[in-house]
């Protein structure tokens, strides 16, 4: 079954692009199905519903409480510091 992730930043270009590549080669390697949307912060209600884990790249936004997908923090991606816990969060929740 193909899993859905959300990438979210402040305007759903630069950040988002920059995990969206390391997540994507990460999955591909692990043989896991995943199709990765990005966007902005503020699109994330619109998307929200239909995704099976959000990674947030924008470090200060409040995600709203009625969104339940699972997030995992997207800072190691760009710092590298966490970046393989990080990955292996994703890979366990996706495996679920």
């Amino acid at each position: 079954m193909m899993k859905k992730i959300l990438v979210v930043c402040g305007m759903g270009v630069a950040t988002s692009t920059v995990a969206n590549k390391i997540i994507t080669d990460h999955l591909a390697a692990k043989g896991i199905k995943a199709s990765i949307n990005q966007a902005k912060i503020t699109e994330i209600s619109a998307y929200a519903e239909d995704v099976d884990l959000i990674v947030l790249m924008a470090m200060g936004a409040n995600i709203p409480e009625s969104i339940k997908a699972p997030v995992v923090k997207g800072l190691p991606f760009l710092t590298g510091v966490g970046k393989e816990a990080a990955l292996n969060e994703i890979g366990e929740i996706l495996s679920k």
